[in-house]
């Protein structure tokens, strides 16, 4: 489980994804820890990981984490299975 992220945290670690090389990330196991601490750091940590691996929507990184801090606040417990597998990293996360 892990506490909700400040705006800078977010921010920091979108910078590292969106920045993999420069920030260090040298393989994609590391880069998708990166990604659950991300989305785990939001309000709603399935609809976080969808802004940042399928939006098509041009935004700046702070665009991005505004748009996933103003999202509601969505337990893990309540999303489908259809939505977020039963064994998905994210379920034992986030809170």
């Amino acid at each position: 489980m892990t506490a909700k992220l400040s705006k800078d945290e977010l921010l920091r670690l979108l910078d590292t994804l969106m920045h993999p090389k420069a920030s260090g990330l040298t393989d994609e196991e590391s880069y998708n820890e990166v990604l659950l601490r991300f989305c785990a750091g939001c309000p709603d940590p399935v609809k976080a990981r969808w802004l940042v691996v399928e939006c098509l929507d041009t935004m700046t990184d702070e665009e991005m984490v505004d748009r996933a801090l103003a999202m509601p606040f969505r337990a893990m417990t309540t999303v489908p299975t259809s939505e977020l597998p039963t064994g998905h990293p994210l379920r034992k996360l986030s809170r």
